[in-house]
């Protein structure tokens, strides 16, 4: 067994999750790797939030029951793989542990040590995966495929199609054409160069996507895969494949996405694709010479309206307030949740000086806290009900590209509590300074609308 100091240096190494935890649920140690997966900034703060690991981290609460079932029985645990939630923030993700139970000389229980890998994503890629192989084991059963072959000319000189196959574009008026010809598959100019490449090099091609605009039905995609066909003296003679309609792979495949990025209770951006979204804003910054901001919004009192009047009614409240702050930005901005009653935007391209986008961030920042001003109606117990909302809000002026979108996200949320210690309604930071009364660029601004 590891002494303390061992056990602690291997932490320290570790690029992933490691921890201790006791019998009883308890937190007892955790790395840096853990501390930042449940999004806490240090071990201390996450040992004393913790009280309960199976109540209080898998959503599904059996879950640790069997975990340590496992360990009782087998004194070690491979590949459990589990739906957690991120502890500070409540956000949804899968993870894969492998844990041992530690005893005393007694034999009694101790501890369990673990590790904690983050596999969301290859989680729902493997759903994907299985979502797709059902499918085309389904289209295959059906011979849902349809058969093609071209002319050296790449033109259509067969098609073959099955009665069950979903065919829109596909019909005997493609023959004699080539299918830049049919004037409805939607490839950009760069991916028509690389299908004509793929022909004119004589190359196998598998799964080339084709969308398919059609004006009854809208738009719907087909993947083909061709070889090229040779002559009995070697020279080529056309190609031959078969096609057939993905457009629910497709679908699919945009809902998985919208799981994984989005908020299924607003709609919004979820923190992965905010962070996502914030690190492309600097990144840009170095390109356009512009600067962003970025705002931090809490909503005050949100757990006495989920007491008071239940939580459909906070849900609906959230909703409401997700398409109110939609509607005070541009397109080319984002809106995310966070989590809970927490809400941030990113403004691109907010002005070519820090003043000019101070400017512009104390306009936006002034529009949304007009808009959530106005009631808000709900429903409680089938009766509606007029809410009168109010936030914190607090905003920073991006001027460094190099800066890490977590220290942007500290800054700004540092400028939200800030206003909510000052009573203010808005408060705001430029240049990551503290505020300050003496200079216009960092006053802590009392400007909600009246």
């Amino acid at each position: 067994m590891l002494v303390d100091s061992d056990f602690s240096s291997l932490f320290d190494l570790l690029p992933i999750g490691a921890y201790r935890s006791s019998p009883d649920g308890r937190q007892l140690r955790a790395n840096a790797a853990l501390v930042k997966l449940n999004g806490y900034s240090s071990e201390s703060e996450m040992l004393s939030a913790v009280e309960n690991i199976a109540t209080e981290w898998y959503c599904d609460p059996s879950r640790r029951d069997e975990f340590i079932a496992m360990l009782y029985s087998q004194t070690r645990v491979v590949d459990f793989v589990s739906e957690v939630y991120r502890h500070k923030t409540r956000e949804r993700i899968w993870v894969r542990e492998h844990a041992h139970l530690v005893s005393g000389v007694d034999g009694q229980p101790l501890y369990f040590e673990g590790t904690v890998q983050d596999i969301t994503l290859e989680h729902l890629n493997y759903l994907n995966l299985q979502a797709s192989e059902t499918r085309f084991r389904s289209l295959t059963a059906l011979s849902c495929d349809w058969y093609w072959e071209l002319d050296p000319q790449f033109r259509f000189v067969r098609l073959d199609v099955g009665e069950r196959s979903q065919s829109v574009g596909i019909g005997h008026h493609v023959i004699g054409k080539t299918r830049q010809d049919l004037g409805y598959i939607d490839l950009s100019a760069e991916e028509w160069v690389i299908y004509q490449n793929l022909l004119e090099t004589h190359q196998v091609f598998h799964d080339f996507e084709l969308p398919i605009h059609d004006p009854q039905v809208g738009k719907v995609w087909q993947s083909i895969s061709g070889e090229p066909i040779f002559d009995a003296y070697g020279g080529f003679a056309g190609y031959r494949g078969v096609g057939r309609d993905v457009t629910s792979r497709k679908l699919n495949e945009e809902m998985i996405r919208q799981l994984a990025f989005h908020d299924p209770l607003t709609g919004l951006a979820n923190r992965r694709l905010f962070m996502d979204r914030l690190q492309q804003t600097l990144t840009g910054m170095v390109r356009s010479g512009q600067c962003g901001v970025l705002i931090y919004l809490d909503l005050d009192k949100f757990k006495y309206l989920n007491d008071m009047h239940g939580h459909s009614a906070g849900d609906l409240y959230l909703q409401q307030v997700a398409r109110r702050l939609e509607g005070c930005v541009r397109s080319v901005d984002t809106v995310a949740r966070l989590g809970g009653d927490e809400f941030t935007i990113v403004l691109n391209d907010a002005g070519s000086s820090e003043d000019l986008a101070c400017r512009h961030g104390q306009l936006v920042a002034n529009k949304v806290m007009f808009a959530l001003k106005a009631p808000f109606h709900l429903v409680k117990r089938d009766e509606m009900l007029s809410y009168e909302g109010s936030a914190s809000l607090g905003f920073v002026v991006l001027t460094d590209p190099f800066q890490s979108v977590e220290e942007c996200l500290k800054r700004a949320d540092a400028a939200m509590y800030s206003a909510k210690g000052n009573k203010s309604s808005l408060d705001w930071l430029a240049s990551g300074k503290p505020a300050s009364v003496s200079t216009l660029k960092d006053s802590i601004c009392q400007c909600s609308p009246k």
